[in-house]
């Protein structure tokens, strides 16, 4: 099934069902497409208005860079359910024999980086789309700059929705430099999505005194 086709009821009753999947993950990767669309809308209403012409240029630029974002997350509705599925997939090989365990123990290692891999991209795709979202709720139309502010928190929410995805799976994974790797980007791009976070808001409240 492609869980990007298929209808926002589908998709949420999917989620609620018994199976694990689609699960955390590939929600945290529907709602970061969400917070692009949002950003792409304001930076298309500013575009539309000729009193913000100075920031045309600046406009296109977001919009071009958010239909990029919102298809690649899209794709990662489905990454995300595969994955999981490689794990579960893995931890059902036999393990009778000392060669079955080894065969087996690696497909769990590799399937487990994977499965950490893909909220990983998650993660690094919406923090992008938080950091442009400072852009639209500083400079777009101000009269969609609640939409700038609601794709901002859209954006930090999937993130640290995908971030726990991440995280989960490191903690089974064995090799130490993959794990220390991720885990140090995942520290930065926490960083830079609490400061993109924290602009908008301030931002928001400035131009429209709207504090969250």
């Amino acid at each position: 099934m492609n869980f990007a086709k298929i209808s926002i009821r589908e998709f949420v009753e999917k989620v609620s069902d018994k199976s694990p999947t689609p699960g955390g993950g590939a929600v945290s990767a529907v709602v970061g497409a969400l917070a692009a669309s949002l950003v792409e809308m304001v930076a298309n209403l500013t575009l539309s208005r000729p009193d913000y012409s100075d920031w045309h240029a600046e406009m296109e630029r977001v919009i071009s860079l958010m239909q990029e974002k919102r298809v690649l997350l899209l794709d990662y509705i489905d990454l995300d359910v595969k994955a999981f599925d490689q794990v579960m997939s893995a931890y059902k090989l036999p393990k009778e024999t000392a060669e079955e365990k080894e065969k087996r123990s690696l497909a769990i290692q590799e399937a487990l980086k994977q499965a950490a891999r893909i909220p990983y991209e998650t993660c690094r795709h919406v923090k992008e789309i938080l950091k442009v979202s400072v852009i639209v709720a500083e400079w777009g139309n101000i009269n969609a700059i609640s939409d700038a502010l609601s794709a901002a928190e859209l954006a930090a929410s999937a993130f640290y929705s995908a971030k726990a995805n991440v995280l989960i799976n490191l903690k089974s994974i064995k090799d130490d430099g993959f794990k220390e790797n991720l885990l140090h980007e995942m520290k930065t791009f926490t960083g830079e999505v609490e400061g993109a976070l924290k602009s908008v808001r301030e931002i928001t409240a400035q131009r429209a005194s709207i504090r969250i």
